[in-house]
C-alpha cells in the first residue's frame, strides 16, 4: 500500500540523517506517530536542499537505496512501487556496505530488520545483468561514474563514486544468494 512504501522514504531519511529517528521506528514500528516523523522528515529534506539547491554535493545523499531502487523499479515492470524498490535498493547497499567493512557489522541485519517490520522486501531475484544495464543509463551518471550513496553508520552516509565493474561488484555483493 501507499502508506508502506512511503515508509521506505522516513527509514531512509533515518539512516541518512537522523538516528534518534531511528531508534523511535525501531521502537514503535507502523505505530509511529505520523505526523511528528513526517515533519522530521520534511525538515531533514528542506535543509539539505537549501544547503545544496542545485543538487550538486550533498543533496546527493538524498539518493540513499535508489541506484539500485530504480533499476529495480524499471526491471519489474513498476510491478513493484517506488517504495518497495528503494527498500530493496536499501537493503542491499547496506549489506554490500557490511560486507566492504564500510559499515558496523550490524547495521545491515538492523536495517534490514526493519524495513521487513514495516512490510518491505528486501531483496530482489532480478538478474544482476538486467540490474546493471539500468544502473548505468541512471541519470545520476557522470561519465564513467555512478555516485552511490553507501551507509557507513546510521546518521552518517557518503557520497561514493563507482565505476561499472566496482559499481557491479559492489551491488552483487549485497544481493542475497
Amino acid at each position: 500500500d501507499v502508506f508502506t512504501a512511503g515508509c521506505a522514504e522516513v527509514i531512509k531519511t533515518a539512516i541518512l540523517f537522523d538516528p534518534a529517528l531511528f531508534s523511535d521506528l525501531r521502537r514503535a514500528g507502523p505505530e509511529f506517530d505520523r505526523e511528528a516523523v513526517i515533519a522530521r522528515c520534511v525538515e531533514h529534506k528542506r535543509d539539505i536542499v537549501a544547503e545544496d539547491e542545485f543538487d550538486t554535493g550533498r543533496r546527493g545523499l538524498l539518493n540513499l537505496g535508489h541506484t539500485l531502487g530504480h533499476a529495480v523499479e524499471a526491471c519489474s515492470g513498476f510491478r513493484l512501487s517506488h517504495g518497495q524498490s528503494v527498500a530493496i535498493g536499501t537493503a542491499t547497499v547496506c549489506r554490500a556496505a557490511g560486507k566492504a567493512g564500510i559499515c558496523g557489522e550490524d547495521l545491515p541485519g538492523t536495517v534490514t530488520a526493519l524495513l521487513e517490520r514495516f512490510g518491505l522486501p528486501t531483496e530482489t531475484d532480478i538478474p544482476m545483468d538486467r540490474l546493471m544495464e539500468v544502473m548505468l543509463s541512471d541519470k545520476k551518471r557522470s561519465g564513467g561514474t555512478v555516485n552511490v550513496v553507501v551507509p557507513e553508520a546510521i546518521g552518517k552516509c557518503s557520497l561514493r563514486p563507482m565505476d561499472a565493474a566496482a559499481l557491479r561488484e559492489f551491488m552483487a555483493s549485497g544481493v542475497r544468494a
